[in-house]
């Protein structure tokens, strides 16, 4: 049995209803190794399924979070790993902590959940958190092993998974029916021998896991983020990495719903959607590809430049480092507690507002919402956005921003 081990982002026209072409079909993970090349479709030219369309629900973020957790003394956060909104609160997974803390709307501690330990109920390193019908699922990135908790945080079971492959970073990305998807990366790349500078794209595996006996209903792989990356020998002979992203590079993305398991690529015009069975069905839409100027792949440069945490190493392959010719079709997806798919547009380095636009089950825009591009979103519900930040002194916060009409 195996179950994956841990990671995880111009042409403006109207539009009255977004591209979409759906069809059921049987997919195999080698399938999804495959990039889809945006100019072989041979359908009609794309339209933006970030800008306004007729009714459609534009809203946007206060300026200013409503709650902030974590600022207040009397209940501070160690490491965030991830945060749901749970019911009319919050539930937090912090891995400083080993514990789930679930708060109400107000913030008010309502129950924690968890310890530092090898048994039920405990953990070594609480990666990431999700829903799950009425209650929360937890998953231990060194036991390798889903918790259940109920509507109260009380602890109902926990399953065990083996992992195949030297994995070394994993989360749970979703639960949704009586399954799991689980996302696993691996850091640097394969081999020992020195080499670069060199593109490097390690893949990113996602499987479908019943909660019920562990079973692994779907596995595949996507291909992971684009790195420009060398390696070389130190003094000591030992080897050195050092990697930095593609400029405008592409990476899977994963998210779940009530129903459903999302993978794609960033620069993919496909989405695939998933049951809890693992079956298929195969969303396909079209994204215009806005040209990377020239001026922004010089800011993107010197930013990484100015970066004072960079080495020697990073320093020197700036000087070969790749520029794609377009931008992403989009940057992000993510599940939200209001049933939608949202979507995260791919802004240009010098735009400081994101649109993320949110679909339906039936492939329908419902919902668009304007935020900073600077805001790091875990959840999204019908009133509410959900963000993980840091404070003055680069403590872990949790804020709540109300949503505006």
């Amino acid at each position: 049995m195996r179950f994956g081990d841990g990671p995880t982002d111009a042409l403006r026209t109207p539009l009255s209803k977004p591209l979409l072409v759906v069809s059921c079909v049987a997919l195999c993970a080698a399938c999804l190794d495959e990039p889809s090349d945006p100019g072989a479709t041979g359908r009609a030219e794309a339209v933006d399924l970030f800008s306004e369309w007729p009714g459609d629900e534009s809203l946007r973020i206060a300026a200013e979070p409503g709650l902030v957790v974590g600022s207040d003394e009397s209940l501070p956060l160690g490491r965030v790993s991830g945060a749901v909104f749970f019911g009319d609160g919050i539930a937090v997974a912090d891995v400083q902590s080993y514990e789930v803390l679930v708060l109400d709307a107000a913030g008010r501690l309502l129950y924690r959940h968890g310890r530092k330990g090898e048994g039920p109920g405990e953990y070594m390193n609480l990666a990431s958190i999700a829903r799950h019908a009425d209650g929360l699922v937890t998953w231990d990135a060194y036991h390798l092993r889903v918790t259940r908790l109920d509507a109260s945080g009380g602890y109902i079971e926990q399953t065990k998974h083996t992992l195949v492959g030297p994995y070394l970073m994993s989360r749970i990305v979703g639960a949704f029916g009586n399954g799991v998807l689980l996302e696993s990366w691996e850091m640097g790349w394969r081999g020992s021998s020195p080499a670069g500078p060199m593109e490097i794209r390690l893949p990113v595996t996602y499987d479908i896991v019943r909660l019920s006996d562990g079973v692994v209903v779907f596995e595949g792989t996507r291909p992971g983020e684009e790195q420009w990356a060398a390696r070389e020998v130190k003094a000591d002979g030992r080897l050195r990495d050092g990697g930095t992203p593609v400029t405008f590079g592409r990476t899977a993305v994963s998210a779940v719903t009530d129903r459903y398991a999302y993978l794609a690529d960033t620069d993919s015009i496909t989405i695939t959607r998933y049951d809890e069975a693992g079956t298929v069905v195969e969303v396909s839409f079209e994204q215009p590809r806005e040209s990377a100027e020239a001026d922004w792949v010089r800011f993107v440069s010197d930013t990484l430049r100015a970066n004072p945490f960079i080495s020697e190493l990073g320093l020197r392959l700036l000087e070969d480092l790749p520029a794609r010719s377009t931008l992403p079709a989009f940057s992000a997806m993510m599940g939200g507690a209001d049933g939608l798919l949202w979507i995260r547009e791919y802004p240009d380095p010098l735009q400081d507002q994101v649109v993320w636009v949110g679909f339906s089950e039936a492939w329908e825009r419902k919902k668009r919402i304007t935020m900073p591009v600077s805001l790091n979103v875990l959840d999204i519900s019908e009133d509410r956005v959900l963000v993980q930040a840091k404070g003055a002194h680069d403590e872990d916060l949790i804020e709540v921003y109300p949503i505006e009409r």
